[in-house]
């Protein structure tokens, strides 16, 4: 069965997501701040904490507490600037990069590829997370029963979301498909940033019991939760309270109650509890009548509670499981070996990604077809063998040369943003690396580039009827192919060097008029001043006009000077090609020249892009 084919609805199995070892994870003494290049900032001061095997914990707290820097630090997934100081242990392990196989995250805000399909989406992310030693079959069973599972079997065929007519599917159901998607590895912990946020009350009750179902088979689920009604509240076997980074309060739901109870402050009639709790914790609440949170959180470690928790995080601190942390290794090696595998499943995405996108793709080819008939036909009636045919033809060379250059370069410039957070987010879950990433988007678009150059010039040869060989034809069709894609590499460069659109876009101006500048249409290339005669070296411009200019007119050996005074007369081709201080014998040069600057900007590209990607 392949992606587009829906699994049998009665099929009816039940895969276990039941771990062989369980996982204890401990942090204790842990200080978290956020380090910039002027300061640093405490998020997280000192606090401990436990999340025992097949356990339900509620992260909560006000906002500013410090919620999703602990999540994010617990789950090993924090960004570059945070610095972490004090210890977190999986097993009595220090934790690392093997978190990543044994954990699952699901961020507030879910990122999908929306033109895919929910089915679509499974069967790509079930290959990245479970690479192709896994037989088909199974495959497909196990996405069936996640889907069963989350209610989402019925939207196996429709479109997650994004532009066109096609139904997208709800909020809910982008929540529990991020759900189904951490369940393909079945994590032994999972961590929930808010994940009903945004949800109606009936979809919060579904998500919650979704989680508590998980930890019955053996999945502990730590979530950070906002003011949950009373009935979701209790559903938790265990909650953490933070407020100002510190740990107010870590136990059982009742026991909440009993300690707040003790420190005399009283949960008003019809309050729900979590809402009390987080008011009780708020630093921007008038506490002339209540303890400060601070002081809450100084009872809170001379209490019983804190320090029978004291006395689980040294007990689980000293348990190893050496022999688990080393088949995780092993995990690691396999996903390195399949690298191709890997590349083929985001080809296919980015593929379906701009097929179902066709404001992107196929808008951008009829309007160059348009373009090609005028620029064709403008210049149908006036390429000859005179001095003025040869003014024309050197015109449209640089008609098709700049065309296939601006446009093709103004139009990825969006492509690394828009897809940036997305990109970062998979690459810290470890699904692939950046150079498979970069590859991959740039693969995905060659079959239009090719349609899109390659049918601009061949209406455009025809109707202006330029030199009508064959040797001409395929010279001019191939360099203007590469001059496409060599614009785009630019424009790939310019689009993960800054981090917005705008931005790329100011610097990429100036960046045009060197290229035409230096395009040997306007001024001879070797009369620029001495100290800018570098710039044409960095100009495809100049080496695709004169290798198209080489393919029309050498071995042209008589050129029509009726009514032009003979100094001033074009004799042959090779006069013409002497004129733009273009050579005939330069054209195996300028096609070494456009291959490796597509390089060159390729390579510059993907060097920035994995300098953003680790900087974040």
């Amino acid at each position: 069965m392949d992606a587009t084919t829906r699994p049998s609805e009665s099929t009816n199995i039940k895969i276990s997501t039941t771990v062989n070892d369980t996982a204890t994870l401990v942090w204790q003494d842990l200080t978290i701040s956020s380090q910039t290049q002027n300061s640093g900032t405490t998020i997280v001061h000192n606090v401990s904490g436990s999340l025992l095997p097949g356990s339900l914990v509620a992260l909560m707290g006000p906002s500013g507490a410090g919620k999703s820097t602990l999540m994010a630090a617990l789950a090993h997934r924090s960004s570059a600037d945070i610095t972490t100081i004090g210890e977190i242990r999986l097993n009595g392990i220090r934790t690392g990069s093997f978190m990543y196989n044994i954990s699952g995250f699901i961020y507030q805000d879910e990122l999908f590829c929306g033109a895919l399909t929910v089915g679509e989406h499974m069967h790509l992310m079930a290959s990245l997370k479970l690479g192709p030693t896994l037989p088909t079959f199974n495959k497909n069973r196990l996405i069936n029963d996640l889907l069963t599972q989350t209610n989402l079997l019925e939207c196996y065929h429709t479109q997650i979301g994004g532009d066109g007519e096609r139904k997208t599917i709800s909020g809910g159901e982008k929540k529990r498909l991020a759900f189904a998607v951490e369940l393909l590895s079945r994590p032994k912990i999972l961590f929930c940033d808010e994940p009903t946020t945004g949800l109606d009350s009936y979809s919060a009750g579904q998500v919650v019991q979704m989680m508590r179902g998980l930890t019955r088979s053996g999945t502990s689920v730590l979530c950070t939760i906002h003011q949950p009604s009373d009935e979701l509240f209790y559903m938790f076997d265990n909650v953490l309270l933070l407020t100002n980074g510190r740990t107010a309060f870590m136990g059982k739901p009742h026991e909440a109650i009993g300690f707040f109870d003790l420190l005399n402050i009283k949960r008003p009639f019809n309050c729900a509890t979590a809402e009390f709790l987080i008011d009780c914790l708020s630093t921007r609440r008038n506490i002339s009548d209540r303890i400060k949170p601070d002081e809450i959180c100084d009872q809170y470690e001379k209490s019983d509670i804190y320090y029978k928790q004291k006395l689980i995080i040294s007990s689980k601190t000293v348990l190893s499981n050496y022999a688990n942390i080393n088949a995780l290794g092993q995990n690691e090696l396999i996903l390195k070996r399949n690298w191709f595998y890997t590349l083929n499943c985001l080809i296919k995405r980015n593929f379906l990604h701009a097929h179902r996108n066709p404001q992107l793709q196929y808008m951008k080819l009829a309007q160059r077809i348009v373009i090609a008939v005028l620029v064709g036909l403008c210049f149908s009636d006036t390429i000859d063998l005179s001095q003025v045919g040869a003014q024309a033809v050197q015109g449209i060379i640089f008609l098709i040369v700049s065309e296939n250059t601006f446009l093709p370069m103004y139009a990825v410039l969006s492509v690394f943003p828009d897809s940036f957070p997305l990109f970062l987010r998979e690459r810290k879950a470890n699904l692939y690396g950046t150079g498979q990433f970069y590859i991959a988007q740039i693969i995905a678009m060659m079959p239009f580039v090719l349609l899109e150059s390659t049918l601009f010039i061949l209406i455009v040869y025809f109707l202006a009827h330029l030199r009508p060989t064959m040797l001409g034809l395929m010279c001019t069709v191939s360099v203007s192919v590469l001059v496409m894609n060599v614009s785009m590499a630019c424009g790939c460069f310019f689009s993960t060097m800054f981090s917005s659109v705008p931005m790329a876009m100011s610097y990429l101006v100036p960046f045009d008029y060197v290229l035409m500048i230096t395009s040997g249409i306007f001024i001879r290339i070797w009369t620029i001043s001495k100290a800018l005669r570098w710039l044409p070296f960095i100009s495809w411009m100049m080496f695709a006009s004169e290798a198209i200019s080489i393919a029309q007119w050498d071995g042209i050996e008589y050129l029509d000077c009726e009514d032009i005074p003979d100094k001033a007369c074009l004799h042959d081709g090779d006069d013409v090609l002497q004129q733009y201080s273009f050579g005939s014998s330069h054209l195996a040069l300028d096609f070494i020249a456009l291959i490796a600057q597509y390089f060159l900007y390729h390579g510059l590209a993907l060097l920035f892009l994995q300098r953003r990607a680790s900087k974040s």
